[in-house]
């Protein structure tokens, strides 16, 4: 069953490691293989391997066949170590694929097991190991955390939690809530602005352990020309009574043999200060990336609560929109009936006119026939009444017109009312 590691890091992302082989392959390289899970949008460095003893450590490069710093989330990953010695003495690994990636494994193997086995462990069953004070800058980057333990038959060694609701806000967005979310941007872009300081610091290491390793080949080869000067000078002060020349040539030869040790020995010094300055430098970029973590996790709080408050103001939008439309659909209806009830004021109007007209067209006729009629029967009347009662007939015809005059003033009066 594979074995789910998950890395010592200060950020705020968790990353875990399914551990899937490990092994000291033909005896001359470690191998692992697994996947690598939440590190979508990682960059990974060219991982190294630190065998752990009990009082020295041994850097190990990842060969460049396979490329391992191209990972993939949950797909398969491998890397190999080449090693020119395996002495059984290493307690512990550590792998290392970023500045703020790395776990601890278990060295294959019996003796490294017993070994394991007898160093102490924590109540869950999980293996874990402290970080080494003063350690090399090709150690990697968990110097200060130690590494999480292994759980079976778990696929992602990392725990989600679910964060607390956001208080109730205000429905209306404030001042302070609009100097929050212009403090969150400017922390984001300084966080982001840091980051690619970190990825720079990051490789300056990288090129600075490379050179490291070009200077511990130097070194080497520089050893290895002094033991062979050492056994030539064995040899030829065996033959030294062979040959004065000889033994001058030989004193010319390890006097060269000489320099080149002196200059070795200066080339060590100068990669020792040049570690000492990496690490050095490796320590205050750690200081930097915790106080970056520590920023981040306020502004995301920060964004949080003003998340909260502008879902609040978005319901408040909403609801008042809601109410906007109601009104003005009883606007709509509103007008409506007042178009209608206009309408019907203007053709009452026009139909009042039209009758007023009508009433005066009636009345002038009224008058005119009234008229006529009064004077016509006026001269029947006299032209047929008895002489003894033509006074009393003209009295009475004399006071006729007035009375129809009012009679129709009276009904024009009633109509106009009821119109």
């Amino acid at each position: 069953m594979a074995e789910v590691l998950e890395p010592a890091t200060t950020g705020t992302n968790r990353v875990g490691f399914e551990l899937d082989r490990f092994e000291l392959a033909d005896g001359d390289r470690f191998e692992v293989n697994g996947r690598w899970f939440g590190v979508r949008g990682r960059r990974f460095i060219r991982p190294s391997l630190t065998l752990v003893a009990d009082d020295e450590q041994r850097r190990l490069l990842a060969d460049l066949e396979h490329k391992p710093w191209a990972a993939e989330d949950g797909q398969p990953w491998e890397a190999s170590f080449p090693c020119d010695e395996d002495d059984g003495s290493w307690v512990e690994a550590e792998l290392n694929v970023a500045p703020d990636i790395t776990i601890t494994l278990s060295l294959p193997g019996a003796a490294r097991s017993r070994r394991r086995r007898s160093r102490p462990s924590s109540s869950s069953g999980a293996s874990g190991a402290s970080g080494a004070s003063g350690a090399s800058g090709a150690s990697g980057a968990s110097g200060a955390s130690g590494a999480s333990g292994a759980s079976m038959g778990s696929r992602r060694g990392e725990a989600s939690e679910s964060p607390a609701p956001a208080p109730r806000r205000p429905r209306q967005p404030s001042t302070e809530l609009v100097k929050a979310r212009r403090e969150a941007h400017r922390v984001q872009r300084e966080l982001e602005r840091k980051d690619a300081e970190l990825a720079e610091l990051a490789a300056e290491l990288e090129r600075r352990g490379a050179k490291l390793d070009e200077v511990s080949g130097a070194r080497d080869a520089a050893r290895e020309a002094r033991e062979a000067a050492s056994a030539e000078h064995d040899r030829l002060a065996q033959a030294r009574g062979e040959a004065l020349k000889m033994r001058d040539e030989a004193a010319a030869e390890r006097d060269a043999a000489a320099g080149a040790r002196a200059e070795a020995l200066r080339m060590r010094d100068a990669a020792m200060a040049a570690r000492d300055e990496a690490l050095a430098e490796r320590r205050a970029a750690i200081d930097a990336r915790d106080e970056l973590a520590a920023q981040l996790d306020a502004a995301q709080a920060a964004r949080a609560a003003a998340m909260a408050e502008r879902d609040a103001a978005l319901d408040a939008r909403d609801q008042v929109a809601a109410e906007r439309d109601a009104l003005l659909g009883d606007r709509d209806d509103a007008v409506r009936v007042r178009d209608g009830a206009v309408a019907a004021n203007e053709r009452t109007a026009a139909e009042r006119e039209a009758l007023s007209a009508t009433l005066e067209q009636l009345r002038s006729e009224r008058d005119e026939a009234v008229a006529s009629r009064g004077a016509a029967m006026v001269m029947r009347n006299a032209a047929n009444a008895p002489p003894a009662f033509r006074r009393e007939s003209s009295r009475i015809l004399h006071f006729l017109p007035a009375l129809v005059v009012i009679f129709i003033a009276i009904v024009a009066a009633f109509l106009l009312h009821i119109l």
